[in-house]
């Protein structure tokens, strides 16, 4: 089920995971990763072609084991639903205690420093995929009269899981996978009791998700005019980056250049992209610099490989 990787390529992605866990995203060079490795940069640029990529690639891994062993799971074992969300528990757990990397990188908070919106589109789905998959067990262990409590039970759930088994990994607290996953199963049954018996307002529910992806393509969809208007006056709004090596004027000349070149009838390429090059500094700050540059490349049919 689980697919095979490239030895070499599966080398560094587990070297990267282990650095990015250990020194953070930011902090960790392409170099460095090679060095761990044994191998060349350029050995390592022919398998990935930036750190970005590489960054999305441990998380899509980390996607790929649990999917497989969720499908694992309910092909091979005919479970009651209660079992069935064990099962998933002990699934996520398992793959946490082979890689404690990952979860050691979530709390980095490493997806928020990586300058990719396509890893941050990915995180979101899977964070839908992992609430959906427990409030689907939760549905069905509860029945239809605990559907308005489902996603708020799942959520408390998926931030247990993580919490305990951070304590288990990093503070060394003695808890056995087995019964951590029966443990959480039980106490969503007192959750789902008082939940049921004095009915208190649902803080979630689905079409909040429906709503955070209509906003984002409405952003995909703003001309990268408008958007420019929005990066300036975040800028004009930030303090300033001197202490972070950010010269806030050199950004808001860029800004302003954009502008002007993105008023003529013909903007000019070279402009355009150069000064998105100029941009990059602030792309770990603000989400709305990857959303332009998706705008001018969709806008003005450019290929996207230019700046990653």
């Amino acid at each position: 089920m689980e697919e095979l990787m490239p030895e070499k390529k599966k080398q560094i992605l587990l070297s990267a995971m282990k650095l990015f866990a250990s020194k953070g995203f930011m902090q960790t060079t392409m170099q460095e990763v090679a060095s761990f490795c044994k191998m060349s940069k350029g050995s390592v640029y022919q398998y990935y072609s930036s750190k970005d990529e590489l960054l999305l690639t441990i998380f899509e891994y980390q996607a790929k084991l649990l999917q497989d062993r969720m499908q694992l799971m309910e092909r091979e074992n005919q479970l009651n639903p209660r079992d069935r969300l064990v099962s998933k528990i002990e699934i996520y757990l398992h793959i946490w205690n082979e890689h404690p990397e990952l979860i050691k990188m979530q709390m980095r908070d490493n997806t928020e420093h990586a300058a990719s919106q396509e890893l941050r589109e990915f995180m979101q789905k899977m964070s839908k995929y992992n609430l959906d998959t427990l409030t689907e067990s939760l549905h069905e262990i509860y029945g239809e009269p605990f559907t308005p409590y489902a996603l708020d039970a799942a959520t408390l759930l998926s931030s247990l899981i993580f919490t305990y088994m951070y304590m288990r990994l990093f503070d060394h607290v003695p808890i056995e996978i087995e019964r951590l996953s029966r443990y959480l199963v039980s106490s969503m049954d007192y959750l789902a009791e008082g939940l049921l018996k004095y009915r208190p307002e649902p803080l979630l529910n689905g079409s909040m998700f429906d709503l955070w992806n209509e906003d984002q393509m409405k952003m995909k969809n703003l001309h990268p005019l408008v958007l420019v208007k929005q990066l300036r006056e975040v800028v004009d709004n930030a303090a300033d980056g001197s202490k972070e090596g950010l010269n806030k004027q050199d950004i808001l000349d860029s800004i302003l250049v954009l502008e002007e070149e993105l008023l003529q009838v013909r903007p000019r390429k070279v402009i355009l992209l150069g000064m998105l090059s100029n941009l990059k500094v602030i792309a770990t700050r603000t989400p709305l610099y990857d959303h332009l540059r998706q705008s001018i490349h969709s806008t003005f049919g450019y290929t996207q490989g230019t700046l990653r």
